[in-house]
């Protein structure tokens, strides 16, 4: 039951349990001194060792009457405050419900990854005697049996090392090969397999029939000591690097009640001396006033090395209905992820922000927030509230810069957004840049994840030439699947042109194909086309030559062969735009999108506009198009 911790392209973590036991050590289970007459090949000792019947693992050990184990293990390690949670996160991550193909599509965001390690195939205990291996079902009758032979070693992912058993039977199907690793009653309380038909998926743990799924047995005649050591060694395995690396910041909450103490928690994530506080919940114990004081942002992103997310905040940031307040932070310098909170892995909730100022001038720069510069974890019930003012020249948001995971439940009122830089587009193409991009008041710019409940009311400002991507709630939505119950009032200001405007958002969709960032960007998303559904906004544009201009949305985006698409439904849009060159009600433009009982009253330049989707004679297109595939595709 080994902990893989892996951060992928976009710099997201995910995290998964594989079984228990030993990792790579394919001779570990003891034997029995034997004569060199008498002795076995380690494959052949451990179906010896192994002999007895056994029940499904964890069926056993996550019965009600051995929480006040699990929570004592926990507790152990990683103190009182963390243990139940990690308890439940422990137990949650090998009890899984699907596997296979099926567990691949669930678990395309990794963090939300769970192994089944219970029986498959109608076995409810299996019989392991020698080489001979039978399962029988619920009523005890046998499901299968066969003799089964060593094959070769193999490797579990290149993590876990074990053998293979094949049985002579052509009619085995699913039993045809066990793949047993090397743990035993007598080293690790219990026994880890695989069975199936195809030796291939079987060395796969994440791809493949047998995809996110490892048995687990414990004897049939076990006894609460045996219970009491797994689930020990289990805990163990899985948390002791929290409460050795962490034994100062892992796995306990830090209470921050003055302006002194947030600055030097902030200065002690940066500089990544606590990996982050990972596992660790911070809470605020009173109202911090900031006035005066010289701000670092809680987490950075290592410009020289963007997989150190040690210096990024990973924990769990509780501001208990707090306020943070009189914010000031300025840079001329590169810098990605900026605000309160530079990076986010973990969680930020339950924090009210008031009075914000966030200026970041670099043309490199990205990811600036009032609240979070780059979230790639999870926002919640928190406020952005009195006299803010984000200003950034790429993601610039009231909550979150950039995102590309959870944000519900938040709040912006009072702020403005200043979108920097200018664009040149006199080539005739219109293509997403990294200046001049991406302003909304909850979020800059979201590549995947989901939004609910949001509601905005503040204004977005561009002075330079053609910014792209300016919404009410965010400059971006594209790849996010669902955006839901989000609520805009905002006045949309670029004095000299821009493209892919929006009351809510200024682009948005998702590619029919899922998982076509997932390489380049970590980002999966799982519908399309992506869903805008019950929002509503109230927006006033002055953006005069504008194109991709819409009363909700702006446009899909074209990316990788193809401009992603939305749906939007039971929308209601009340827009006031003047100067924008052929908009649409609801969106600027809209290829193979749905747009159903939406409510919109919109006029340009004083006069009804009743054409719910705008006229444009050229596509938005993304960075990763050349002129020639953008020419072929538009020609088409």
């Amino acid at each position: 039951m080994k902990k893989i911790l892996a951060l992928s392209a976009a710099l997201t973590i995910a995290v998964s349990l594989c079984g228990c036991g030993s990792e790579g050590k394919s001779s570990s289970s003891k034997t029995e001194p034997a004569t060199a007459a008498e002795k076995l090949s380690p494959a052949d000792q451990l179906l010896k060792d192994v002999k007895g019947s056994y029940d499904e693992l964890f069926t056993v050990i996550c019965d009600s009457k051995y929480d006040q184990v699990w929570l004592d293990k926990c507790e152990a390690i990683v103190g009182k405050d963390m243990a139940e949670s990690c308890a439940e996160m422990l137990k949650s991550a090998c009890t899984g419900t699907v596997y296979g193909e099926e567990a691949v599509k669930a678990f395309a965001d990794a963090e939300d990854a769970q192994f089944d390690c219970f029986f498959i195939n109608g076995v409810n205990q299996f019989v392991f005697d020698g080489s001979n291996i039978s399962g029988l079902d619920e009523s005890g009758s046998k499901v299968f049996e066969h003799e089964y032979t060593y094959v070769k070693d193999l490797s579990l992912g290149g993590m876990m090392d074990g053998y293979l058993y094949e049985t002579s039977d052509e009619d085995a199907g699913e039993f045809r090969y066990f793949f047993m690793m090397p743990d035993t009653p007598e080293t690790t309380y219990h026994i880890e397999f695989r069975y199936g038909s195809d030796e291939a998926a079987l060395a796969e743990y994440a791809e493949g029939a047998y995809a996110y799924w490892l048995a687990a047995g414990i004897r049939s005649d076990y006894d609460d000591k045996m219970v009491d050591d797994v689930i020990g060694l289990f805990c163990e395995e899985n948390l002791s690097d929290m409460g050795e690396e962490g034994a100062e910041a892992g796995g306990k909450t830090i209470e921050i009640g003055t302006a002194e103490e947030l600055v030097a928690f902030a200065e002690s994530v940066t500089d990544g001396s606590k990996n982050g506080y990972a596992g660790s919940t911070v809470v605020l114990t009173d109202d911090i006033d900031c006035t005066d004081v010289e701000w670092t942002p809680i987490g950075t992103m290592d410009l020289e090395d963007m997989s150190n997310y040690s210096c990024m905040f990973q924990g769990v940031f509780d501001g208990q209905g707090h306020t943070i307040s009189n914010v000031t932070y300025e840079t001329d310098e590169p810098v990605c992820g900026a605000g309160i909170i530079g990076m986010n892995l973990g969680e930020v909730k339950n924090l009210t922000a008031e009075n914000i100022n966030i200026h970041c001038t670099d043309t490199y720069s990205m990811a600036i927030g009032g609240v979070v510069g780059y979230n790639m974890g999870e926002i919640h019930d928190v406020t952005l509230t009195g006299e803010n003012e984000i200003a950034g020249v790429n993601a610039i948001g009231g909550i979150a810069g950039g995102s590309t995971k959870h944000v519900h439940d938040c709040t912006v009122e009072g702020t403005t957004i200043k979108v920097l830089g200018d664009n040149d587009f006199s080539d005739g193409r219109i293509i997403q840049c990294d200046i001049a991009e991406c302003g909304g008041l909850i979020i800059g710019g979201s590549f995947g994840g989901t939004m609910e409940n949001c509601t905005a009311k503040g204004r977005i400002v561009a002075e330079g030439n053609e910014p792209v991507g300016l919404g009410g709630i965010a400059g971006c939505l594209e790849m996010m699947d669902t955006v839901t119950d989000c609520t805009a009032d905002v006045e949309i200001i670029s004095a000299k042109g821009g493209h892919a405007i929006g009351g809510l958002c200024g682009y948005s969709g998702t590619h029919s194909v899922g998982d076509i960032a997932l390489a380049t960007e970590g980002v999966e998303s799982h519908e399309y086309p992506a869903v805008i559904k019950n929002c509503t906004v109230t927006v006033k544009m002055n953006i005069p030559g504008a194109t991709h201009v819409g009363g909700l949305i702006g446009t899909g985006l074209y990316y990788y062969g193809e401009e992603t698409a939305f749906k939007v439904v039971d929308c209601t849009v009340n827009a006031e735009i003047t100067g924008a060159v052929t908009p649409g009600a609801v969106a600027g433009r809209a290829e193979n999108c749905v747009i159903e009982s939406c409510d919109a009253k919109v006029t340009l330049d004083g006069a009804e506009l009743t054409d719910q989707i705008g006229t444009t004679d050229k596509m938005y297109e993304s960075a990763d198009q050349s002129g020639e595939e953008a020419a072929e595709n538009e020609a088409a």
